[in-house]
């Protein structure tokens, strides 16, 4: 998951060592599943989380097909072992099988949930694991995309310690620095890249629980059968008495479409174009070696000869000259003096570290597993889409794909522009973010009008704490004009859906009253243990 562009911070980061929170106990679950009418499909998305969750129940001759997409929550957010578990509480409440579960990308804030109530999920049962092409070990471009990630990772940890490191004594000599209106910018950087690696489960201090490839690794062992699926492949028929077929958009298979995150900058596909584009500094990181570096190849990588090398400890160790050793003391003696302090830039390099590790997060959400769901057959069908956190490329290559259901029908095929135009729900990616929903490539050609929108956010978590702007503020905006305010978010209960509509209805430009009714009455709030765990939304077939 990419971040949006951020603030810098002046806090200090919290200590490595932090111990994890102690294990909630698992709420007691209400008794049975929700009831669900044989001709609706319902949509849950689990609230107050910055990170994705979604359960579809799915009417079956008997009982129900249950689907669940992802499970996670971004590390940092206030509780989040106790709202991980309330989570698989509900999802254990309403079945014990899963018949598919589906991993969009590698991300914490979409697998957390597994690991933090893995007691409640190992009461659970799967039956088939949807993953993207891109995590199969067996495919020779995974497998290189796979350690060129590692490698990365890599060189972002030694980046933070880097980091670290410079910013240890300020922190010992300013205790209350993040009311210091010139506190080190250091450790802006150093919450920069430690909420960036937590994208991928290597943040400082979460080693000992596991990071995503291990949960990833303990679903594989979960599931009785698993895909790796590739775009433009023969739809999945999901079993169910409804018909509901899974049209696998995306991850691309060209590298460099994997790889475009960011929009153009002559023609922008998103609803903004933010410069957040990896500079040529990034360069500077080359020089932190990674572990086990062969101490030849590193001395023969050095830009100067060692004897041009001296000491950051003590300089003066190298200078035997009188009048050299005099001139170093000038020179030390001013470049030391605190009151010059504000013109060194001796760490400024290691920046470079939170900008690799942007593209880094920016590239595993192209590698996101975009899914369209079609329900029901011919012209009529409508379309359930779920991209994950997908961006620009991945979005981009939707287009270079026809899905044909009956290889004997060829004029069935379908292309992506009447997927998007049969879309009625939206799960809008990556939190709103500026950068994860195309433009006249993506919301422009939802035109189904009774679309809506579902979008997995915390603002004020997101906002406050992180200082990300999600949702960002156009998207929000136009989607509001293309769902006619009928947008679902996991920091909102119907009743904020519900002011809207008394607000709205009827005047001009917006819904009809019994078009807002209609509405309302597929829209629930699903009671927890305490507050509503979720929020649901029902489409009739």
């Amino acid at each position: 998951m990419a971040t949006e562009p951020r603030a810098r911070r002046k806090r200090s980061p919290k200590p490595a060592g932090s111990a994890p929170e102690p294990p909630a106990p698992a709420p007691d679950p209400a008794p049975g599943p929700t009831p669900l009418p044989p001709d609706r499909i319902a949509v849950r998305m689990y609230r107050d989380i910055l990170g994705d969750c979604f359960l579809l129940r799915i009417p079956a001759d008997e009982g129900r097909v249950h689907v669940l997409i992802d499970c996670g929550i971004l590390q940092g957010m206030p509780a989040a072992e106790a709202r991980a578990r309330r989570i698989m509480a509900d999802i254990a409440r309403e079945t014990r099988h899963l018949d598919v579960l589906i991993v969009t990308h590698e991300h914490w804030d979409h697998l957390s949930g597994f690991r933090q109530a893995s007691d409640i999920f190992d009461t659970l049962t799967i039956g088939e694991l949807w993953l993207a092409w891109t995590e199969d070990d067996r495919d020779e471009l995974a497998r290189r995309l796979r350690a060129g990630r590692e490698s990365a990772l890599k060189v972002i940890e030694r980046s933070f310690a880097a980091i670290a490191k410079t910013s240890a004594l300020a922190a010992g000599a300013e205790e209350d620095d993040e009311d210091d209106e010139m506190a080190p910018a250091t450790f802006g950087r150093m919450d920069g890249v430690a909420g960036l690696m937590a994208f991928a489960g290597r943040a400082p201090g979460l080693a000992a629980t596991g990071g995503t490839g291990t949960i990833l690794d303990m679903l594989r062992a979960k599931a009785a059968k698993i895909r790796f699926l590739k775009p433009g492949e023969t739809p999945l028929h999901l079993p169910g008495s409804v018909a509901c077929r899974a049209h696998i958009l995306g991850p691309p298979r060209d590298e460099a479409r994997l790889k475009r995150s960011n929009p153009s900058k002559a023609r922008p596909e998103v609803y903004q174009l933010a410069d957040d584009t990896v500079g040529d500094d990034i360069f500077f990181l080359a020089a932190l070696p990674l572990e086990d570096t062969d101490p030849v190849a590193l001395n023969l990588a050095r830009p100067f000869a060692r004897k041009y090398l001296l000491s950051a400890d003590d300089p003066r160790t190298a200078v035997v000259d009188s009048e050299e050793r005099d001139a170093l003391d000038t020179f030390v003696a001013r470049y030391e003096d605190p009151a010059e302090a504000w013109r060194r830039i001796d760490d400024d390099w290691l920046g470079a570290g939170e900008q690799l590790a942007l593209k880094l997060d920016s590239d595993t959400n192209n590698t996101s597993l975009a899914i369209a769901f079609e329900i029901g057959l011919g012209p009529a069908s409508r379309v359930l889409l779920f991209p994950g956190d997908a961006q620009v490329g991945n979005w981009l290559s939707w287009g270079d794909y026809r899905w044909l259901d009956d290889r004997d029908k060829p004029d069935s095929a379908l292309g992506i522009e009447d997927l998007l135009a049969k879309t009625v729900l939206y799960k809008v990616g990556h939190h709103g973010s500026h950068n994860a929903t195309l433009r006249e490539r993506g919301l422009e050609l939802m035109t189904n009008e009774n679309l809506v929108a579902m979008i997995p956010v915390a603002e004020d978590f997101a906002r406050s704490s992180k200082h990300w702007n999600m949702p960002f503020p156009s998207l929000l905006e136009r989607l509001e004009m293309k769902t006619g305010g009928r947008i679902l978010r996991a920091d909102r209960r119907r009743a904020d859906l519900e002011a809207a509509a008394a607000a709205r209805a009827g005047k001009s430009g917006e819904l009809s009253r019994a078009a807002w009714d209609s509405f309302l009455d597929m829209v629930a709030d699903v009671a927890g243990d305490a507050e509503p765990v979720a929020i649901e939304y029902a489409i009739r077939v």
